[in-house]
């Protein structure tokens, strides 16, 4: 069910794409790449890796964050971010591969930077391209973090659930 959510919201924001106005709040921002094919199989190949995410939670990661990488490194519109943050969540509550979701969290948030970097390069007011890379950078980041420390707290909680002793047996 998530798998398809996931696949159906982020196919449709990459067809709004297609022939909308390109993103650009402010001058000198940096055009991005037409949507093609190529955009469209990043994002079934990112999402659909999803299905894999309880039998194989970390190639899931590694292929939803390598989809979300390639997909900004490729400069498209700013998107595909379900993907990752879904399978940074399932890897989090797993708890015992903290250290490849925070590796893939970090891929993730250096193609986001670079794809900042892409759009506010040309940006001539500095302020106005500081506040992009503030702006830009803090939603990415807790895009990326946000899941992956849901998912810790869910994997804390179930840990503390398991360790409780009920009502009236032993002290």
């Amino acid at each position: 069910m998530i798998v398809a959510l996931v696949l159906l919201l982020e196919l449709a924001a990459t067809y709004a794409t297609v022939n909308g106005e390109p993103f650009a709040p402010v001058d000198g921002w940096g055009t991005t790449r037409s949507t093609d094919p190529a955009a469209f199989a990043a994002v079934v190949v990112g999402c659909g890796a999803l299905y894999w995410r309880r039998s194989h939670p970390v190639p899931s990661l590694a292929v939803a964050t390598a989809a979300y990488a390639l997909f900004l490194l490729r400069d498209y519109e700013l998107g595909l971010f379900l993907a990752p943050m879904v399978a940074l969540y399932t890897v989090a509550t797993l708890g015992r591969v903290r250290i490849r979701a925070a590796l893939a969290g970090a891929v993730a948030l250096t193609a986001s930077l670079l794809w900042v970097h892409a759009r506010t390069a040309a940006v001539a007011d500095p302020g106005t391209a500081l506040l992009a890379w503030v702006a830009f950078g803090t939603v990415m980041a807790v895009f990326l973090a946000g899941p992956f420390t849901a998912g810790e707290l869910v994997r804390c909680r179930r840990l503390l659930a398991d360790r409780r002793v009920p009502a009236g047996g032993p002290a």
